[in-house]
């Protein structure tokens, strides 16, 4: 299982090399080339950012050893990279819209937000169901469909208010149990 493990990586990575040139996401200069690829989870939430582009994340060690020379250090594996949170949330949107839990929805993610932004939801009838604190370097965070007290909220239409530093967005949301 383990060699087949080795040969599995080993493809990835003679693959990675071969299609390097060809690449169309690839972040260049006149003395670096950073090949861009997307992986499904965060290593490090520290925001890295310079010139045209901004980085989310750390390097994944493969075992594979690390390469250094007089002004650069490579370590194999992966960089993560997600959208980083936006200037104003006039696109901020929630989904999936609508949930339904027949179709495995358990949970809404907010997305298109600042830095900082606060999410109040609320009830047809104006009653505030909960409050989603969003701070951190993504554009999105997750509400697991909760009220304050902690109860599930029940099938309906739900309104929600997205308010940053100086800006804000309502919307509404479709609960299906």
């Amino acid at each position: 299982m383990r060699s087949k493990r080795a040969i599995v990586l080993a493809s990835a990575i003679l693959l990675s090399a071969a299609l390097y040139e060809y690449a169309s996401a690839i972040l260049s200069g006149g003395v670096y080339r950073i090949l861009i690829s997307e992986q499904s989870t965060i290593g490090n939430s520290a925001l890295k950012t310079g010139g045209l582009y901004t980085l989310l994340g750390s390097t994944g060690q493969l075992g594979l050893g690390t390469l250094s020379g007089g002004r650069y250090t490579l370590n194999w594996g992966t960089v993560n990279s997600w959208r980083p949170p936006q200037a104003d949330v006039s696109e901020a949107h929630a989904y999936p819209n609508p949930c339904r839990a027949s179709q495995g929805c358990d949970g809404v993610t907010f997305t298109r937000l600042t830095l900082r932004a606060t999410i109040t939801i609320y009830t047809i009838s104006g009653e505030r169901v909960c409050t989603v604190q969003k701070d951190g370097n993504l554009d999105s965070v997750g509400w697991d469909l909760r009220n304050t007290a902690g109860s599930k909220v029940a099938s309906g239409l739900y309104f929600y208010v997205v308010t940053s530093d100086g800006s804000s967005k309502k919307g509404k949301l479709i609960i299906v149990r």
